[in-house]
């Protein structure tokens, strides 16, 4: 259990990088509620885009805190699917405007798998709340499954799941990030 606190009160200093992947996934469903159907190859690149910064910023989350956190290589995981697909879908936008539900449904199972895992360690070190990380980690694959069991719902449907995953990603980002946040004031106070 000492060892939990431990790894905690060390990767904790970094929550806002949580923060800050969490306020890009929100203006990315906020992007794609406000056009919906202007354009799909502009899409394809912001998600790219968006896939790719937020790689980077998981990466050096895990990275900062391989020494002291029990997991880390989840996190670092989670960051190199990101940027790999985001890089790839950056190189090739007119096969991505083909192939993006598949990869958005693979994507948001990953994510899923990911905050359930997330919301596991909290639940170990009694942080409080942890049960809405796990709860949207059971969304994401929800939707994932939707994405991958019919891809030819057409792109209007696509695109309005995705902007509500990106939207439900950027807030349990956030609210995680705040968990976080709260166990640094925590083990400050101890």
């Amino acid at each position: 259990m000492s060892k939990i606190l431990s790894v905690i009160r060390t990767n904790v200093k970094y929550w806002w990088l949580y923060l800050l992947n969490g306020i890009i996934f929100l203006i990315a469903g906020a992007v794609v509620f406000s056009n919906p159907f202007s354009s799909y190859i502009l899409l394809s690149i912001f998600f790219s885009v968006t896939l790719f910064v937020t790689g980077i910023f998981e990466i050096v989350f895990a990275v900062s805190n391989r020494e002291e956190m029990h997991g880390w290589g989840w996190s670092l995981a989670s960051g190199i699917v990101d940027l790999v697909i985001g890089f790839i879908l950056m190189i090739y936008p007119s096969v991505t405007m083909a192939v993006i539900p598949f990869f958005l449904g693979f994507w948001f199972m990953f994510r899923g798998i990911s905050l359930i895992g997330f919301s596991i360690q909290l639940n170990t070190a009694k942080i409080p709340n942890w049960g809405w990380v796990l709860l949207g980690g059971i969304l994401l694959i929800i939707v994932a499954v939707v994405i991958l069991d019919n891809p030819a719902l057409g792109v209007a449907t696509i695109l309005g799941l995705m902007a509500a995953a990106f939207c439900l990603t950027g807030i349990l980002s956030i609210i995680f990030a705040f968990r976080l946040k709260h166990a640094k004031k925590l083990f400050n106070q101890v």
